[in-house]
């Protein structure tokens, strides 16, 4: 008989999740924030993967992380940068450069290991005392009903049975409860097959992201080089699909191929291995009380740091509606707007890596040969590098059409509603911070004045909005203080926010925009504002 183990409390979690890469461990930790127990089966025996997997952090995915409370040592102790550079042999025919949003408070891209990311997330969820961490469990069997899910894990001394509300299905590529469910993963697999090294060397390089393709140093296919930290480096060869991966990983061999890139500088080869990459999504984000993220929902070529970004987002995405549901501030039917909404933003990504990779590892000659003519005319003629698709990088993406998203009543906001809010400086008491720290975690009527606009008419306004009492409110503006009132650090706010309009922003809990409205003395409808978003308002 299966042995029914509850949780740390006594009683059986809110929510169970399989899967304890970064994107399970975030779910977790997002839950907790909304004071909701979880139990994490992990079928590895340790806390991180010990491997060279996902690298690039972008800026909106690090403001996550400081909400969270790990970004200082990723931003610290991993490489930031906001140039990329594309050679064709060895000459070089483009640059992209990634400038500043407003008032640069994260850089652009921020390269830090993985195995890292789910060390920090591990102990920082330790830390909650809401999340029981079971490690080497292996999810044999799943059920559910109207009531709530039941799975099964071999664990270390026989069968344990976990009981929750949901459950969240952070399994990967090969998701075990994806297939228990029935649930397809379409897609293709892309010719590209690589091999990686993370390597420490102290080298004279600039940080920044730089992809060659056929350079002299390996003129069958491309070569992409990043740094990691201070002092570890990644370089990635395309290799044969039949390549023999034992052979190729062989430390003295990983060595030799480095040298050949970074010429006579020593090196101690960290960890390499080889990956061949697909392009899937699951046919369904969510069965019943079942929901997949990351790489269970969805897969995609590196090159574009879309993988591990886009996962975060799903984790916050889902993380804020399971916890307003399970603490009674909306209805289940709030739930539904994960998959419409976090479906979306991975078939954007599957589009983009899709023609990158076509692009950059073509299929068969005739592609190969659109590929190097395009190469051929950038190095020719700088005029033609927009030819040239080196791998759009990632952005979040907006929930402009989402059913939580109301129409603009303005001609043109500064934010459209459905885009990430903004980020800046600012000061919540006497506490410094950003804007999306403050926000974050709870729906927010955000009023912000325009040009020579008055907080006090501002607090008013807002205090006659007829809102749920669980509806924060709040003001942001240029050096004043008192209750409820953000100060911006930042000469940049009007040209961001408001310009000379009194507008009041509704903030979602993962701090995107819902609604932009005028404070123009006419009445708020806090239920007309969320009438396209009522699950959302409870």
């Amino acid at each position: 008989m299966a042995m029914v183990l509850p949780d740390n409390s006594g009683s059986s979690p809110h929510v169970v999740i399989v899967g304890a890469g970064p994107v399970g461990m975030a779910t977790a930790l997002l839950l907790a924030r909304q004071n909701v127990r979880s139990v994490l089966l992990e079928r590895r025996e340790q806390p991180s993967c010990r491997q060279s997997r996902a690298v690039t952090v972008q800026r909106d995915i690090l403001a996550l992380y400081d909400r969270l409370g790990l970004a200082d040592e990723i931003v610290n102790d991993g490489a930031s940068w906001s140039l990329g550079r594309t050679y064709y042999g060895d000459q070089e025919i483009l640059q992209l450069r990634f400038p500043p949003h407003g008032e640069e408070i994260y850089p652009p891209f921020v390269n830090f290991p993985q195995f890292r990311i789910e060390e920090m997330l591990y102990d920082a969820a330790l830390a909650t005392g809401l999340v029981d961490i079971r490690l080497g469990r292996a999810v044999g069997g799943l059920e559910q009903d109207d009531s709530g899910v039941r799975v099964t894990a071999a664990g270390p001394d026989g069968p344990e049975t976990y009981t929750g509300a949901y459950l969240v299905a952070a399994d990967g590529i090969g998701s075990g409860v994806r297939r228990r469910l029935g649930i397809t993963f379409d897609g293709w697999q892309t010719k590209g097959r690589f091999l990686v090294a993370d390597f420490e060397a102290d080298l004279p390089f600039e940080r920044e992201r730089r992809l060659w393709f056929n350079p002299p140093f390996h003129p069958e296919g491309i070569v992409l080089m990043h740094g990691v930290t201070r002092k570890l480096w990644r370089l990635d060869w395309q290799i044969p699909l039949d390549a023999d991966a034992e052979t190729l990983t062989e430390p003295g061999r990983v060595a030799a191929r480095i040298a050949t890139v970074i010429g006579d500088h020593p090196v101690r080869v960290v960890r390499s291995n080889t990956y061949t990459f697909q392009q899937c999504r699951a046919s369904a984000f969510r069965s019943g009380r079942v929901f997949l993220v990351g790489d269970a929902a969805h897969v995609v070529s590196p090159f574009g740091a879309r993988g591990m970004n886009s996962g975060m987002e799903d984790a916050e995405n889902l993380a804020w509606k399971l916890g307003f549901v399970l603490n009674g501030k909306a209805g289940p039917a709030l739930l539904d707007s994960y998959e419409a909404e976090r479906a979306a933003a991975a078939d954007h990504n599957l589009a983009v890596t899709g023609a990158s990779m076509k692009f950059m590892t073509p299929d068969d000659e005739s592609g190969r040969q659109v590929r190097d003519a395009a190469l051929a005319a950038a190095l020719a003629d700088p005029g033609q590098a927009h030819r040239v698709d080196c791998g759009k990088l990632y952005e979040p993406f907006p929930y402009h059409d989402s059913a939580l998203t109301a129409q603009a009543l303005l001609p043109a906001p500064r934010v459209r509603p459905g885009a990430p809010l903004p980020d800046l400086r600012c000061v919540d008491g006497s506490r410094t911070t950003t804007l999306r720290a403050a926000m974050a975690g709870e729906v927010t009527l955000l009023a912000v004045p325009g040009r020579n606009g008055l907080v006090s008419g501002l607090s008013t306004e807002l205090d006659a909005i007829a809102a749920p009492a669980w509806v924060r409110r709040s003001i942001l503006a240029p050096a004043t203080s008192g209750t409820g009132v953000l100060t911006v650090l930042s000469d940049e706010m009007w040209d961001i926010y408001a310009d000379e309009q009194d507008v009041v922003y509704l903030v979602r809990p993962d701090c995107y925009v819902a609604a932009v409205v005028p404070l123009d003395g006419t009445p708020v409808d806090f239920g007309a504002l969320t009438a396209q978003a009522s699950n959302a308002a409870g």
